[in-house]
């Protein structure tokens, strides 16, 4: 699985240069990146989401209503609880995991004046009993944080690679016809 997710990861840097779309660096408000890979019964994925698109502000949070913000929303990235997979594929957490960068008071870049983006990274693993059940994700990422209007969820599975654009409107994401 490895193998097959660095592999992932190098077939779509070609694209994710196309796009100029850089995170904690430039990186387009409102709009986060998925990569997602299906191998045999093994789920992964990697968000990348600017901060502005997840908390309305890239800086240190100013109160303690900013700060349980911040905590929540890594939460949710941690927790899984923006994908919906089947539930008959059976699928079991393996791995979970969330950071949230450039929000931290010692900054460098925050403390100098300078403008700085902050944003979020999460990743999550599954080992799902049934794959062939894995046809259809949902990704609810822009109802949990309405600052996110699109998500780009780039797919490589066993039948090929693919792109979805997640919105408000549409949130699914098909993995297999």
């Amino acid at each position: 699985m490895k193998y097959f997710l660095g592999w992932l990861l190098l077939t779509a840097l070609p694209a994710a240069q196309a796009h100029e779309v850089r995170q904690l660096g430039a990186h387009v408000h409102g709009q986060a990146h998925v990569d997602m890979a299906v191998d045999r019964g093994a789920v992964e994925l990697e968000l990348t989401a600017p901060g502005i698109g997840v908390l309305d502000y890239e800086r240190p949070p100013a109160n303690d209503g900013e700060r349980v913000a911040l905590q929540r929303a890594l939460a949710l990235l941690r927790e899984g609880r923006w994908l919906t997979l089947p539930s008959a594929a059976q699928c079991t957490p393996v791995r979970a995991d969330a950071h949230a960068d450039g929000f931290q008071p010692a900054d460098k870049a925050m403390s100098s004046g300078a403008h700085a983006h902050a944003g979020f990274r999460a990743s999550l693993a599954y080992q799902c009993a049934n794959p062939l059940a894995l046809r259809v994700v949902v990704v609810t990422l822009p109802s949990l944080f309405p600052g996110l209007h699109e998500v780009i969820v780039n797919t490589a599975t066993g039948a090929g690679q693919g792109r979805s654009i997640v919105t408000p409107d549409e949130m699914r994401v098909v993995l297999a016809p």
